[in-house]
C-alpha cells in the first residue's frame, strides 16, 4: 500500500502519531509510559519493553501463547501511522524509528505476518479513534503527558487487568522475585 505524505509542519500529525501508540498500547494491557510532542514531527510515546510486559501479564496471570508480546507491541508500534492516516487522511512519514523497532521484534518471532498485524492495527485504531483524538488534543493544548494522564484519558491501564493469580502467589511475578 503507497502512503499519501504530508509535509512535516503540521503538529497535528506528530500528536495523532504518538497518540495512536499509546493508546493502542493501553488497548493491547501493555505498559505505556507518557507520551509527547518536543515540536512537528518529533515526539515520543513510551511502550515499556517486552520483558517488562510480559512479567506484568505473569504477575496477572495473563498468559498468553509465545510472541504475543512482541505482537502487541508492533500493533502499537504501527498504530501511530494508522492513526495519522485514518485521522488525518495522510502520513508524514516520520516513522523511520517505529520501522526500525518493528523489523527487530520480528526477528524475534518463528513467524510473523505483518501485513494482518498491520490490517490489526488499523482495526484498532478505527475502533478507539475517540480515544486517540481525546490524547491527540491533550498533547496539542499541553505537549506532554504523564503515565497516569494517558490512563485517564483513555480509560485504560494496564492496571485494570485483573490480577487472577490466587491469593498465595500474589506476591511473584513469573521469575520467582517477590514484587
Amino acid at each position: 500500500m503507497t502512503r499519501k505524505r504530508t509535509p512535516r509542519t503540521d503538529p497535528r500529525h506528530t500528536a495523532t502519531h504518538e497518540a495512536g501508540h499509546a493508546v493502542i498500547a493501553r488497548v493491547l494491557a501493555l505498559m505505556g509510559g507518557g507520551a509527547s510532542i518536543w515540536h512537528v514531527g518529533a515526539g515520543r510515546a513510551i511502550i515499556h519493553g517486552p520483558f517488562e510486559c510480559e512479567g506484568e501479564w505473569i504477575g496477572r496471570a495473563k498468559w498468553r501463547s509465545g510472541g504475543a508480546v512482541y505482537r502487541a507491541r508492533i500493533i502499537a508500534f504501527m498504530a501511530g501511522t494508522e492513526a495519522e492516516i485514518e485521522l488525518l487522511g495522510a502520513t508524514q512519514g516520520a516513522d523511520d524509528e517505529d520501522r526500525c523497532q518493528i523489523a527487530l521484534m520480528a526477528k524475534e518471532l518463528y513467524s510473523c505476518d505483518l501485513d494482518r498485524l498491520q490490517m490489526m492495527s488499523r482495526m484498532l485504531v478505527r475502533r478507539h479513534r475517540s480515544r486517540i483524538e481525546r490524547v491527540a488534543a491533550a498533547l496539542l493544548a499541553g505537549k506532554e503527558l504523564s503515565g497516569e494522564q494517558v490512563d485517564e484519558l483513555t480509560g485504560r491501564s494496564v492496571d485494570d487487568v485483573p490480577d487472577r493469580l490466587p491469593p498465595r502467589f500474589r506476591g511473584w511475578v513469573g521469575s520467582g522475585v517477590p514484587r
